[in-house]
């Protein structure tokens, strides 16, 4: 956040920024942002879709209240770290079902798209150390390879570890001992879903991260930064990698966004000795918009809902 304002108020970068993003969706690229605008609703959809099919285990729901569980989740965690208020958003929607269990099925399908993330940034981190090693040294090649072997058993471990998430049930029985009735409700919830399913929501969660990913390419273009999909598909998924392991608040992630996109894009073109201030203003307005659009509206339109939320149940309802 801080090198953000820095590169935007210390350098006096902010007005032309505005004026930038005026004139570039105000007069061309209607076409490209008609599209980024139509994957919004696609996006926040398919995640509707995975957490209603998570949550049948304990409660049907219609397509239209998951919808509106996931707006208010997204409203709720922009003011909880790493949004964590998109679990507590979206479980006071549910009528009859137990709010913890709601939490830890949800929580199946928020590792789910963080897996997703880990594969993707892992792979593109793995693609962008190639320009590293000189690879007509033997020895430079074998480490490559190495390190592309490792990301390999990575991805290959996070994958196979998800999608038996089922055996945690196990675990959690054999090491609590005596404490294990009292948790059993809990710990039970993880084997109500097969590898199957598992991977249905795998499924479900890197189609999201490809939309989302899709967006972000499309606002470089619409912002003139001269790259190929697959480039931006390599400095995109390190964003996104970052992004998971620096700890933030859904309202300071804009921010934090805007910064990492400008280290990571910044480092890509000054080794090409292009960057400059117009592809920093550039990069800063697609990461923003893209921020703006994907989780800002939507968070506002969750909030309509927030104030509908029933926090207590009456008779035996938890």
């Amino acid at each position: 956040m801080v090198f953000l304002y820095n590169q935007l108020f210390q350098k006096h970068d902010a007005d032309s920024l505005f004026l930038l993003l005026q004139q570039t969706l105000s007069k061309k690229n209607l076409v490209l942002v008609s599209v980024v605008l139509l994957l919004v609703p696609l996006n926040w959809f398919l995640e509707a879709y995975k957490w209603k099919y998570l949550i049948y285990k304990l409660e049907k729901i219609s397509t239209a209240d998951s919808f509106k569980a996931v707006l208010t989740g997204i409203s709720v965690s922009m003011f909880l770290p790493n949004r964590a208020g998109d679990y507590l958003g979206r479980i006071f929607i549910l009528k009859n079902a137990d709010r913890l269990q709601a939490v830890l099925s949800t929580m199946l399908g928020g590792l789910a798209q963080l897996l997703t993330t880990l594969i993707f940034g892992t792979i593109a981190f793995t693609v962008a150390l190639y320009d590293f090693f000189d690879m007509s040294d033997s020895l430079k090649l074998w480490s490559y390879l190495g390190i592309v072997f490792a990301a390999f058993i990575f991805i290959s471990g996070i994958v196979f570890i998800y999608l038996n998430f089922s055996t945690f049930s196990s675990i959690i029985k054999n090491i609590s001992g005596k404490e294990y009735p009292k948790i059993s409700k809990y710990s039970q919830v993880f084997s109500w879903y097969s590898s199957k399913e598992l991977f249905n929501v795998l499924l479900i969660s890197i189609a999201r991260y490809l939309i989302f990913s899709f967006q972000f390419y499309l606002l470089l273009i619409i912002f003139n930064i001269g790259i190929s999909y697959l480039i931006s598909m390599v400095l995109i998924g390190i964003i996104y990698l970052m992004m998971t392991v620096i700890p933030t608040i859904a309202m300071t992630e804009l921010g934090v966004r805007g910064s990492v996109s400008v280290y990571v894009f910044g480092y890509y073109f000054e080794r090409l000795n292009l960057w400059n201030g117009n592809l920093q203003q550039s990069v800063i307005a697609a990461s923003s918009l893209l921020w703006i659009i994907n989780l800002g509206i939507p968070a506002l339109i969750g909030a309509f809902f927030v104030f509908k939320l029933r926090f207590f149940r009456n008779g035996n309802g938890h």
